[in-house]
């Protein structure tokens, strides 16, 4: 009996750029808009530092107004299909990554000070072409994706919309808003009233308010102690007890030597053949520190000195002495006055991780005249203000309540 095999019509393959697309045409859509990024980055220089209001609110308008005509003229149209579909959201997510990967390798002119430019935008990727078209893609995507589920509305997909339009919120408020976030400095010296805040490039900006320094309020940790090279004034950092806080009775060993701490004078000044404590401005604080060891036994006071009083240090040999280190800040605050243009008027204390919030701005205490320590007469604070912000806390409630309901809605169907 012969076998008869039945012809079975040959399969018909894809063409590539043929629809509907899949991963191929995504990801080669992807590497062309990359190197479209890189190209216009090259020619034109980095595009969202320029980007302030009123044109991020045009843009952004006209952008939604984009995305809502597209889902509604084109939602069966194969491009625009392809625009919402899951390929194109992966290739998107792997530009953003590749971005990632360069803004974490190499240092940023954002946050490292002295850093070049970087022809490619290397150093400044949130700002350069590629970051944003890379951006833009994303959120086409993302926005499409979400307007499909949208309309018409189904309860079902409520965790699906509150994530992903969420996302969408913060993405688009985090880009646009770039080019309106401020930040200016401002010096507040003692007793005199100042208005006028200064920003990254020194320009003069007069502000709707005014700070009167009262007073400048310092909290320090004990000093430490440390061994020293004098013949090149270099402090030793390695080994357990390098760098050791002073407290009054502490022995400890170091290098060979057994160190007691006899006493500690947290401010003080020297007269006659010791310290004394004291409080008045410019006093220092006081060690008197014993050495031990097998070639010497001897007994100093050792100080840091100030501004106005000269440092003691505790020779032990031609090259080796032991020094104290200045006292490391633990809290340092700014009591003001706060005056408005309106005539209003209030006392307020400004602190490092405890912002002042004034008319929009957020002020934060950053900085102090370090050659005068707790007895500075001058404050530097910082104002912040970022109009999309609460734009950007939107889109997070909204991501944190659709992981909530879909949480609760597990449980429930299960």
């Amino acid at each position: 009996m012969v076998e008869v095999k039945e012809n079975k019509p040959p399969q018909m393959h894809r063409r590539l750029w043929q629809f509907p697309w899949d991963y191929k045409e995504s990801f080669l859509v992807a590497a062309g808009l990359l190197l479209t990024g890189y190209v216009l980055q090259v020619s034109t220089g980095s595009v969202v530092q320029d980007l302030k209001s009123p044109a991020n609110y045009i843009i952004g308008l006209v952008f939604i107004l984009m995305l809502i005509l597209l889902h509604f003229t084109g939602k069966t149209n194969p491009l625009i299909k392809w625009l919402r579909s899951v390929p194109v959201s992966i290739s998107a997510l792997t530009m953003v990554l590749i971005q990632a990967v360069v803004m974490g390798t190499m240092p940023q002119q954002s946050f490292t000070d002295g850093v070049e430019p970087n022809i490619f935008g290397f150093t400044n990727v949130t700002s350069s072409w590629p970051f944003v078209i890379s951006m833009v893609f994303v959120l086409i995507n993302l926005g499409l994706a979400t307007l499909f589920r949208m309309f018409p509305f189904h309860r079902k997909n409520l965790g699906f919309l509150l994530n992903h339009l969420g996302l969408w919120i913060t993405l688009t408020a985090g880009i646009l808003g770039a080019g309106d976030l401020q930040r200016l400095t401002m010096d507040l010296n003692e007793e005199q009233p100042e208005w006028r805040a200064k920003d990254e490039q020194k320009h003069t900006i007069e502000m709707p308010f005014a700070f009167n320094l009262k007073k400048f309020n310092m909290e320090t940790f004990s000093p430490k102690l440390a061994f020293a090279d004098i013949t090149n004034n270099k402090v030793e950092t390695k080994g357990v007890n390098a760098l050791r806080m002073i407290s009054k009775g502490d022995q400890y060993q170091q290098k060979g030597y057994t160190i007691k701490i006899l006493d500690y004078l947290e401010s003080s000044i020297f007269a006659g053949n010791r310290y004394h404590s004291v409080n008045e401005t410019g006093a220092i604080p006081a060690a008197l520190v014993q050495v031990k060891s097998t070639t010497i036994d001897t007994t100093a006071w050792v100080s840091c000195g100030s501004f106005a009083t000269t440092f003691s240090i505790l020779q032990l040999n031609d090259k080796l002495a032991i020094v104290m280190l200045q006292p490391e800040a633990k809290k340092f605050a700014s009591d003001v006055e706060v005056f408005k243009k309106a005539g209003s008027y209030k006392k307020a204390t400004i602190e490092v991780n405890k912002p002042l919030n004034i008319s929009g701005w957020k002020v934060y205490q950053v900085s102090y005249d370090e050659r005068f320590g707790k007895w500075s007469k001058l404050s530097v604070v910082e104002l912040v203000r970022d109009p999309w912000l609460p734009v950007v806390y939107t889109g997070i409630f909204m991501m944190i309540a659709g992981a909530i309901y879909l949480i609760f809605k597990g449980r429930i169907d299960s």
